[in-house]
């Protein structure tokens, strides 16, 4: 059942009109129908479409969220009241490197890493989170930013690399 609502999901469902079209709302009852025999998925979720969550392994939503257009979703757990913007990615593999003696493309991938979003969270357009991280409670993450390590809880962060801007408290 898992495949057939995967298959199904990238076919047709990511692909009908966003929540705000009309019909909108069918449609996200669709969508996530289709996603919630193949990741956890909470009650009163958007989710837009063009959310890529690759096999479905590692990912889980939590309740309430807004997930917006053409989203990648890998090895994280989300938890609930978080908005993602457009085009953001959560990663949860990157490639080895670490032989200068062989080529990146032959070294493999790491080992999986789960990233966690924890409540009430905001993650700006296009914002990357590398493997592994967590992003505290009420965080603010701004536009563009990319996420390499922990980011406490109630803070703003922005930048390439994300750098601390200020506390929400």
């Amino acid at each position: 059942m898992k495949k057939i609502s995967l298959l199904l999901y990238y076919l047709f469902a990511s692909n009908f009109p966003s929540y705000w079209w009309p019909g909108g709302p069918l449609f996200n009852t669709i969508r996530i129908a289709l996603l919630r025999n193949v990741i956890g998925i909470g009650i009163g979720n958007k989710i837009q479409k063009g959310i890529y969550v690759g096999s479905g392994n590692g990912v889980k939503i939590g309740n309430n969220c807004q997930i917006n257009e053409r989203v990648r979703l890998d090895n994280v757990e989300i938890g609930n009241n978080v908005m993602i913007a457009r085009e953001c990615i959560v990663l949860g593999k990157t490639h080895l490197n670490s032989d200068v003696d062989v080529p990146m493309a032959d070294q493999g991938r790491s080992e999986a890493f789960t990233s966690y979003i924890e409540d009430d969270v905001w993650l700006g357009l296009r914002v990357i989170v590398m493997p592994g991280v967590r992003i505290g409670k009420g965080s603010i993450v701004g536009a563009g930013a990319v996420v390499t390590k922990d980011i406490p809880a109630f803070t703003i962060w922005g930048g390439v690399p994300a750098k601390f801007i200020k506390s929400r408290i």
